[in-house]
């Protein structure tokens, strides 16, 4: 009796150390905070180039015959311009993710993670319960697709950046370059 007692294997389920949730919980966070922070950053320049437009437009028109008189209208151009690329590029940085493929991009034995909406929010309740409880069940699951999302956070936080970037480049670009257009213009004259 003994024996068959020793020789039984313990199954003892792995858990996650603390340690390790707390460093992907602070990363999560960190990342969410960070993707924030990129959409105030876009949203600020959108709305700032958006109401330089919306200021410009009227001066131009009250003014047309001076500005084409002083050739004036090639800095506009180049303000217009800045402004409109900026806007385009900071909408992209707002613009939603495309939700309709997460799924469809299921890891190779067909999960996918049930901890991001995008995974789930096609499913009817009974269908998510029962995968979530299936997926929590196994820690190796759980990891695997907690380091998945964190990835994709990630991901999405580093192409914002990115166009982001562009973004504040092209409009201090833009910025310079029609001001000092219309200091040349404003010189030769």
């Amino acid at each position: 009796m003994l024996l068959l007692e020793e020789q039984k294997p313990k199954t003892k389920k792995k858990q996650l150390p603390k340690e390790v949730v707390n460093i992907i919980r602070t990363t999560q966070r960190n990342n969410i905070e960070l993707t924030h922070i990129a959409d105030n950053k876009a949203n600020v320049l959108l709305s700032l180039n958006a109401l330089m437009i919306t200021f410009l437009l009227p001066l131009v028109v009250a003014h047309t015959q001076v500005i084409l008189e002083e050739q004036l209208y090639i800095p506009l151009i180049i303000l217009s311009l800045t402004c409109f690329v900026t806007i385009y590029i900071c909408t992209i940085v707002l613009k939603p993710s495309n939700l309709k493929n997460f799924r469809d991009n299921a890891s190779k034995d067909g999960r996918f993670s049930p901890f991001f909406f995008g995974n789930f929010y096609r499913m009817e309740p009974q269908e998510f319960f029962s995968y979530i409880k299936e997926t929590a069940s196994e820690p190796e699951h759980v990891r695997g697709h907690l380091a998945e999302d964190l990835y994709y956070v990630g991901r999405r936080l580093a192409h914002k950046m990115n166009y982001i970037r562009i973004a504040f480049s092209i409009f201090i670009t833009g910025l310079f370059l029609s001001l000092a257009s219309t200091g040349l213009i404003l010189w030769l004259l």
